[in-house]
Parts: C-alpha cells; sequence; structure tokens
C-alpha cells in the first residue's frame, strides 16, 4: 500500500469504501451505548427464537440456567475481542496476519467469507417463510427480496448500519411484545408447564449450543464494528473501560434471553418456535391485521442480523483478496462490489435449503471458529498489542514463517481435533462442560507453549526482518 491511511475516507458517494483498511480517528465516535445497541439488534434475529426449539424440553429455569452459563464463559473472549477494536481499528482476519502468517489469515479469511454466507442464507431463509406464510406466496420470491434490501444496506456500511439500528430498535420491540402477548394470552401460557423439564439434559451440549447459536459465534466480528468506537485511552475511568468490555456481549445475550423463552413457549403451546408464523385462534378482524402487521414488521429482524452476517463477509472477503489491489482507488471499488457479490451467493443458500441443516451448521461453526478466536486473543493481549504497528499488519512478509506461522496453526489443528472427535474415553467431562470451549482453551494453551517455548525464533525472526526492511 502506497497512501497513508490517514488520508483514507470511510465513505465516498455515500457508500462504504474503507475496506479492511484502518478506520481513522476522526470516524470513531461509537459509545457503550451504541455499541448495546447495535449488536442487541444484530442479534436479535427471527431466527433467534430457534434457541427456544433447540433447547425445547429442558425447562425454562434450565434453559435460563445454561444461558447464564453461556454468557459466563463468553463474556470475557467477547469483551476483549470488543476491546481489541477500540485498540487498534482493525478487523480480525487483518490482526491475525501477525498470529496465523500473512497469507495464511488471508486463507482463512476466504473460508470465514462463506461462514458469515450460512449465516446469512439461515436468516434470510426464516424472514422469508414467515412473509410467505403471511402472504400465501412463494418464499422464494420473499428469498430475494429480503436479500436485495440487505445488499442496498450494507452497501451503506456501519455507519448506517447503526443508524439503521437505533432508530428501528423500538418497532422491533414493539413487535414482538404484541405477538409474545398475545401468544401467552391466547394460549392460556402456563409458567409451571414451561418450567418442566421433559428431556435427559446434557448441559455441555446444550451450552455449546447457545455459545455456537450466539455470543461465541458472534465473538470474531466484533472488532469489526468496534473499530468506530472510540478509541482506548490511558487516562479512561475503570467504570468506562468496563462499560466498553461488556457492552457487546451483553447486547448479544440479551435477545437470546427473551427471544428464546419467547421460542420456547411457541413452540409449547402453538407448535411451531416461530412465533411470527403461527397461525393465532381469532375471529375478530382487526385483531387479525395487527398480528399480521406485527408478524410482517418482525421481518425487519432478519434485516439486523443479516446485515452483520454480510458485512463481516464483505471485510473478510477484502480481507483474503487485499494482495491482489495496487491502488487504494482500485480497493475502494471492490468493497461495494463484494457486497452485491456476496448477497447474492447468500440468496442462493436460503434458496437451496440450508435452514433445513442448522444443528450440523452450528455445530461446525464452533468446531472450526471457537479455536481461531481463542488464539487471536492470546496473540494479541500477550503479544501483539505491546509491539505491533498498523502498517505491521498490511505489510506481505518474504519469509515462510512470516505468511504460515506453525504455533498458531498446530494449535488450530489441535483445537478442531477435540472439538470435533473428542477425548474418547474422557468425553464424559463433555457432558457438564461445552466440549468446543474445551478444545480451544487446548488450542490457545498449545500456542502460547510452542510460540513461547519451541519456536519462539519466528518472533525473533519476524523482527530481523522487520529491521531489514527499515
Amino acid at each position: 500500500m502506497n497512501e497513508e491511511f490517514s488520508k483514507l475516507e470511510v465513505s465516498e458517494n455515500h457508500l462504504e469504501v474503507i475496506g479492511v483498511n484502518p478506520i481513522p480517528d476522526k470516524e470513531r465516535t461509537h459509545t457503550p451505548g451504541k455499541i448495546f445497541n447495535f449488536w442487541a439488534m444484530a442479534s436479535a434475529s427471527a431466527t433467534t427464537p430457534l434457541i427456544g426449539l433447540l433447547l425445547f424440553g429442558t425447562g425454562f429455569w434450565n434453559m435460563t440456567i445454561m444461558i447464564l452459563i453461556a454468557l459466563a464463559i463468553g463474556i470475557i473472549p467477547a469483551g476483549l475481542f470488543s476491546n481489541m477494536g477500540r485498540q487498534i481499528p482493525l478487523t480480525a482476519l487483518v490482526v491475525s496476519r501477525k498470529t496465523y502468517g500473512y497469507y495464511t489469515s488471508n486463507a482463512m479469511s476466504l473460508f470465514y467469507t462463506f461462514v458469515n454466507l450460512g449465516w446469512f442464507g439461515l436468516n434470510d431463509a426464516t424472514g422469508g417463510f414467515i412473509l410467505a406464510a403471511l402472504t400465501h406466496t412463494s418464499p422464494y420470491i420473499w428469498f430475494i427480496v429480503m436479500g436485495v434490501l440487505q445488499i442496498l444496506l450494507v452497501m451503506f456500511g456501519l455507519k448506517w448500519l447503526e443508524y439503521f439500528y437505533r432508530y428501528t430498535s423500538i418497532i422491533l420491540i414493539v413487535v414482538y411484545g404484541i405477538l409474545a402477548y398475545y401468544l401467552f394470552t391466547l394460549y392460556h401460557v402456563n409458567f409451571g408447564v414451561l418450567a418442566k423439564q421433559t428431556v435427559p439434559i446434557n448441559w455441555g451440549l446444550d451450552v455449546n449450543t447457545i455459545l455456537a447459536f450466539s455470543i461465541l459465534s458472534w465473538t470474531y466480528k466484533i472488532s469489526t464494528a468496534t473499530r468506530f468506537a472510540k478509541p482506548e485511552t490511558k487516562n479512561e475511568s475503570k467504570f468506562t473501560k468496563f462499560n466498553y468490555l461488556v457492552a457487546a456481549p451483553l447486547g448479544i445475550i440479551l435477545p437470546v434471553f427473551l427471544m428464546g423463552y419467547i421460542g420456547y413457549a411457541s413452540q409449547l403451546y402453538a407448535g411451531y418456535w416461530n412465533i411470527a408464523a403461527i397461525s393465532f385462534p381469532v375471529h375478530n378482524t382487526a385483531l387479525l391485521v395487527l398480528l399480521g402487521v406485527a408478524a410482517f414488521a418482525a421481518s425487519l429482524a432478519v434485516i439486523h442480523t443479516n446485515a452483520m452476517n454480510l458485512y463481516p463477509s464483505t471485510a473478510d472477503l477484502l480481507s483474503g483478496i487485499q494482495p491482489i489491489f495496487k491502488k487504494i482507488k482500485m480497493e475502494e471499488k471492490a468493497q461495494p462490489i463484494s457486497t452485491i457479490f456476496l448477497g447474492v451467493v447468500g440468496i442462493i443458500l436460503a434458496i437451496v435449503g440450508i435452514l433445513g441443516h442448522i444443528v450440523f451448521f452450528l455445530l461446525l461453526v464452533a468446531d472450526l471458529l471457537f479455536p481461531y478466536t481463542f488464539i487471536l486473543i492470546a496473540d494479541w493481549y500477550l503479544n501483539l498489542k505491546k509491539t505491533a504497528k498498523i502498517k505491521d499488519f498490511y505489510e506481505i512478509p518474504k519469509t515462510f514463517r512470516g505468511n504460515f506461522n506453525i504455533s498458531a496453526v498446530v494449535g488450530t489443528i489441535i483445537g478442531i481435533l477435540i472439538n470435533f472427535l473428542g477425548l474418547g474415553p474422557l468425553d464424559t467431562i463433555f457432558s457438564y462442560f461445552p466440549q468446543q470451549v474445551f478444545g480451544s482453551l487446548v488450542a490457545a494453551f498449545t500456542f502460547i507453549v510452542l510460540s513461547k517455548y519451541v519456536f519462539k525464533e519466528v518472533t525473533t525472526n519476524n523482527k530481523k526482518e522487520k529491521s531489514d526492511n527499515e
């Protein structure tokens, strides 16, 4: 990159064009309140009540305990990732160029591009089915209509996403409040029945499902948004630091609590977890219209979440292909073009039926994504935060080890193997502790040990290479 980062603009002709380059300080304005609302709205999807189906039969209070355990596990990594965006205004997969090696991280960027597209297709399908049920039309029409609307929104960038979330949040609260009220009154929901456990509980698997469905699946994306937050300063109060730390994870988990309960009750009493798509037992025309309008507006939640699936997907793709751009102007054009291309692919995933593979998809995300997240957090706070400069993440190393960090790759492989295969005779521990979290902790520990004691010469070589380049 030949141009100074300070000369970059986030938007041009109202479209975001910054790509994965560092956000200028003048654009970094988000506060803890904005971060909380942003992630609450991103998490509050029409798909979020699905957690009530995935945990169905565990009982209201057991489900509450599971979500609290998931929050206790996820709040630290999610909070640390959030703060990383404030400490250095880059996306995660740009930062991991120094952790995994430049081209290794770029290759991972391409993989995570399609992970996000999976989520996009999943939510697009959910919203499409809601609208199809309400209008008695083909869901494929709505897959396309919803997808196009989301593409247009994301093209305007994160600044306008934050505005959209902020000013539509009250609409989402009202429409789900209406639907929940009539669910609980028309179906005479009994809390004693909701609290009753009717299936055996595998605490480790169920907590892992929540983590993969919500807080840890979002974690690596958080810094993509918080790079627009106010920079961290040395004279910040502890209260301010704490607010920034917890804003994103609390925002993510709150809709899981509330909408998860709605989905659970809807599945139990109406026979379908998707409250916006059920047929309420009413004959009053005015009430039918009210419920229809509320259900239609609930599709707005799909746009909320899917914007933060498509936006990071674009960032991941741009991170992976950034070396091919020789000039900033070429790179600026790539962001809106990539958004359109990826949005179309996400629509196709909805059409081919990704919603039918939800459990497999969630577990696959956990197997592959969690080790990366934990390793990057370890490397940032133990190493990179102290030494790395912004320009370091954009310089392509000339050595093999600068492009392929053995410690990070080996740690990730070990974590994935544990997540996927387990520990054989020791697998009983995963009935009480999430397997994918255990594997990811082992991955991070392996990375720390290997990078500090076995392959520590990588750090020395990187420093030498940097000195030679200077």
